[in-house]
């Protein structure tokens, strides 16, 4: 089926270059270009009708003309435009409706490309293996599929303003903000506010410092208001995710779920069936193949999305573990790919992406003992995931370093872009899992810590 508007298209350059009212046609050139015109003489048409109104200058037969002739020297410009103005029978009042025809004809054309490059990626599929990459590419031809643009215009502060006013006041009486995401742990909220729906998280952390841990924590509390989280975890299996998960609720170690007959003493039967309870009851997706690429998550991400429209948190388990696409390119600039890509994917689907990934052990190690908080720096392949990530949560427990110090685990806030850098959070450590703690205490307690490790250094020089 050929797709054919050129009516409407010279409807709608006769109007403009006829239009009295300049603030209509204005917002028709903003919302049309050059390309969405079919014909290369009706996109010298408008090229020059959108250039005019770029410079404030008039608008009319003379002036197209003219402009058309210094963008392409071609005879027929003169005929082309008198024979335009003759045949048009639109008036200035339908310029709109005239406009987003040709913007649907558009869209219409650009679909029946992108189903053709579907069909042609599909027919020349040579290796039945490669069935999963191709629906990723197949997920990103359609992704940009429009069949009409949004009404959407430039908007004055005031308005944008008067919005916010009306935000704070609403959050003030009691109602939920749905353009914040909160964690629902009051110790990361309070600095915070909650994620941004397009924010990218990155928790990093050593082996051992618990940052898969954490990170179930966050779904775990998520999920306790509405609204449903998935995790690609290509580390663990479903199952051991669900293990973690439980384990977080009951506040019961890993290896007390393992042996049964542990669960025996202090309530460990019954913290683990109420776990259970509410776990069940908790809108928590588990995705656990291995092999995955960004593409792949992408693809996955946003079927689920399309069949959960309530999903409010993505977390991937870790980036570490992801197939790169190219195993001779730069790993840098290929990890740097990923988190790029689910930057993006967080701002499209206006979800949070929380991704995970490990930070470079030998070089904190061979910092002094009282100097081995992480920062953001620390993180594998770094400057890429801090320039993308909206925020950097990195774990830290100086009890890996040093058997003798305090069971707290710190949150670092490696990079905030809607908080301050620096920030730490504080939560006991007990049997793998975070626990709330008093904060003042809890930093009162490190401080102490680590102003000791200071003066012994001191001492020893």
């Amino acid at each position: 089926m050929e797709i054919n508007a050129n009516y409407y298209e010279r409807d709608v350059l006769a109007i403009l270059s006829t239009a009295q009212d300049s603030n209509r046609a204005r917002t028709v050139i903003n919302k049309l270009s050059k390309n969405m015109f079919a014909s290369r003489i009706n996109k010298l048409a408008y090229s020059a009708i959108a250039e005019l109104s770029e410079e404030n200058e008039v608008i009319d037969f003379t002036s197209v003309h003219e402009r058309m002739s210094s963008i392409d020297n071609t005879e027929n410009n003169m005929l082309y435009m008198a024979d335009m103005l003759g045949d048009s029978t639109g008036s200035e009042a339908l310029l709109t409706s005239y406009a987003k025809r040709v913007r649907q004809a558009y869209y219409l054309r650009d679909a029946q490309s992108r189903v053709q490059q579907a069909n042609d990626l599909i027919v020349n599929l040579a290796d039945i293996t490669k069935v999963g990459e191709l629906a990723g590419q197949i997920d990103e031809i359609f992704s940009g599929l429009m069949l009409e643009t949004h009404d959407k215009k430039p908007v004055h502060m005031k308005e944008v303003a008067q919005d916010y006013v009306k935000r704070i006041e609403e959050k003030m009486s009691g109602k939920a903000d749905d353009h914040i995401v909160l964690s629902n742990i009051p110790e990361l909220d309070s600095h915070t506010g909650g994620f941004n729906r397009t924010d990218l998280i990155t928790i990093g952390g050593m082996s051992g410092t618990g940052k898969t841990e954490f990170a179930v924590k966050l779904m775990n509390h998520l999920t306790k208001t509405p609204g449903s989280a998935l995790i690609f975890s290509l580390e663990m299996s479903n199952a051991q995710v669900a293990e973690r998960a439980i384990s977080s609720d009951a506040m019961l170690p890993v290896s007390a779920l393992r042996n049964p007959e542990r669960l025996e003493s202090n309530n460990g039967w019954q913290k683990m069936s109420t776990a259970i309870s509410g776990l069940i009851n908790q809108d928590i997706y588990m995705y656990d193949q291995t092999g995955l690429n960004v593409k792949d998550i992408q693809a996955i991400a946003r079927q689920h999305k399309r069949d959960h429209p309530d999903l409010k948190f993505i977390v991937v388990d870790h980036i570490g573990l992801m197939e790169l696409g190219d195993s001779k390119g730069r790993h840098d600039l290929q990890v740097g790919e990923i988190s790029k890509t689910l930057k993006n994917l967080a701002k499209e689907m206006e979800t949070p992406v929380c991704m995970l990934t490990q930070l470079v052990g030998k070089q904190i190690m061979q910092r002094p003992m009282k100097d081995r908080v992480p920062v953001a720096q620390d993180i594998k392949d770094s400057s890429r995931c801090e320039e993308d990530s909206d925020l950097i949560l990195l774990c830290h427990r100086q009890q890996v370093h040093d058997d003798k110090a305090p069971d707290i685990a710190e949150i670092v806030f490696g990079k905030a872009r809607h908080a301050v850098r620096g920030t730490r959070i504080y939560f006991r450590f007990i049997d793998g899992h975070f626990i709330a703690t008093d904060q003042s205490m809890a930093f009162n307690t490190m401080d102490a810590y680590y102003n000791e490790k200071s003066q012994a250094k001191q001492k020893n020089f």
